[in-house]
């Protein structure tokens, strides 16, 4: 993919682009567990490093969407 934000060599995100996603999404350890659950049930990725690049780029412009539908699925019962 010629967006910049995966790896040719490898097809996985580039460490550059993870590292934007973990400033975006990173900070309290109860909200990255839950990202790291839902990016596993959601996309069978065990980490940021192994989300299909157009999920990168929709939470690259996104953030705060994401992190809702992540808590969302983590705990339904609270509707954020």
């Amino acid at each position: 993919m010629e967006d910049g934000l995966s790896n040719p060599a490898t097809g996985r995100l580039s460490v550059q682009t993870v590292e934007r996603l973990h400033r975006l999404l990173g900070g309290d350890a109860r909200v990255e567990g839950m990202i790291l659950q839902f990016i596993a049930d959601r996309y069978g990725a065990k980490n940021l490093l192994y989300l299909p690049p157009h999920v990168a780029k929709e939470i690259l412009k996104r953030p705060a969407d994401f992190i809702v539908a992540a808590k969302n699925h983590c705990e339904p019962e609270l509707k954020f």
